[in-house]
């Protein structure tokens, strides 16, 4: 395979993915720098984000259509014939698919529990915790955490792999070593025929929707950068508009128009994830007390450090409410040290006014 430009920024990339998993100088810049595309970030995330880039830019050749993968898969049968819109669909739906099952997880889990659907969820294992929640998932990530511990793979202290999940999202949340693979190639087939601007914001856009699919989920901000790129590539390019239009005052006006109905589905689809977003974040958030449901508790449990209202139990949950004024997540960061090795989990509702 010839080098070109884009497969040695690949190499790049993907060399500076494995400096940041052997160093550690570089951690607190990289994290200052993807902290906001990411929705906080942590190390490992970003490591997906130069690998996974990396990967697309460096193998994209074989995947085209005189490429060696891509006429493998060409042969398969005349359906697989190479075409970017086809298998870019294909990306799409499956990413949407794979987001849609996360979410029903996080549903499955607290109608599981006997909880509010508006809750984070904490659970525990011997050495570790998770958190996860409608509106920031960890669910699919949870199959990593089962891959990791189940092939005795040691990772870094602070690479949060969702372990203590999968308990709780088994084996439902195996549908992502399915749809990862198939995104994967059905995406860097995509790619493979695009322009190279494209193709490079194509890279960036599924790095960012196989990191949400793992942090975050659909209603989260990977996700949404991911899919808004995804859609605006696919529907730009039914069409492609010629630049020589805008010599004419008619052309000019009429390529408005035509960019106009190229972006407005892309607009819908991401307004309306958005909308359910806030519509989640505001309508399950319980203004005047946080309510903290703890599974399966000790007898030790000492709350003497909180301002507790009520304590009610209800089977194996103790269900405690305590003063909404708090800020959730200061107050989610102390309970989680507090209840360790005391309880199997706990969920918290919140209050999207305070989350500091």
């Amino acid at each position: 395979m010839r080098l070109n430009k884009l497969n040695i920024i690949g190499i790049i990339m993907i060399l500076f993915a494995v400096l940041l998993t052997v160093t550690h100088f570089l951690d607190s810049t990289i994290l200052s720098i993807t902290y906001h595309l990411m929705e906080g970030s942590s190390k490992g995330k970003s490591m997906m984000l130069f690998a996974i880039i990396g990967s697309l830019l460096l193998f994209y050749p074989l995947f085209q259509s005189n490429g060696l993968f891509g006429k493998m898969i060409s042969s398969l049968s005349s359906r697989f014939k190479i075409n970017s819109q086809k298998y870019l669909k294909f990306t799409i739906i499956t990413i949407f698919f794979t987001y849609i099952v996360g979410l029903l997880i996080e549903v499955w889990i607290r109608i599981k529990l006997g909880v509010s659907l508006f809750t984070i969820f904490v659970p525990y294992n011997s050495t570790e915790f998770s958190t996860t929640a409608l509106t920031h998932s960890h669910a699919l990530k949870s199959v990593l955490g089962f891959v990791v511990n189940s092939l005795g793979i040691h990772i870094s202290s602070n690479i949060n792999a969702g372990g203590p999940l999968a308990h709780y999202t088994l084996p439902f949340s195996l549908i992502i070593l399915i749809t990862f693979p198939l995104i994967y190639i059905a995406g860097i087939t995509a790619l493979s025929e695009k322009r190279d601007i494209y193709k490079v914001i194509l890279a960036f856009a599924l790095t960012l929707s196989f990191i949400g699919m793992l942090d975050g989920g659909m209603l989260d901000y990977p996700a949404w950068i991911g899919l808004a790129c995804l859609l605006v590539i696919y529907f730009a390019s039914k069409k492609p508009l010629s630049p020589r239009n805008l010599s004419k005052t008619e052309g000019f006006w009429s390529m408005k128009n035509e960019v106009f109905r190229k972006l407005y589905k892309p607009a819908i689809i991401m307004a309306l994830i958005i909308i359910l977003r806030v519509s989640i974040s505001v309508f399950g958030s319980n203004t005047d007390y946080h309510e903290l449901t703890i599974i399966d508790p000790s007898d030790n449990i000492n709350l003497n450090a909180y301002d507790v209202i009520s304590v009610q139990k209800e089977g194996n949950k103790t269900i405690v409410e305590l003063p909404g004024n708090l800020s959730d997540k200061p107050l989610l960061l102390k309970l989680i040290p507090d209840l360790k090795g005391k309880c199997s989990g706990f969920t918290l509702s919140w209050n999207y006014k305070s989350w500091v």
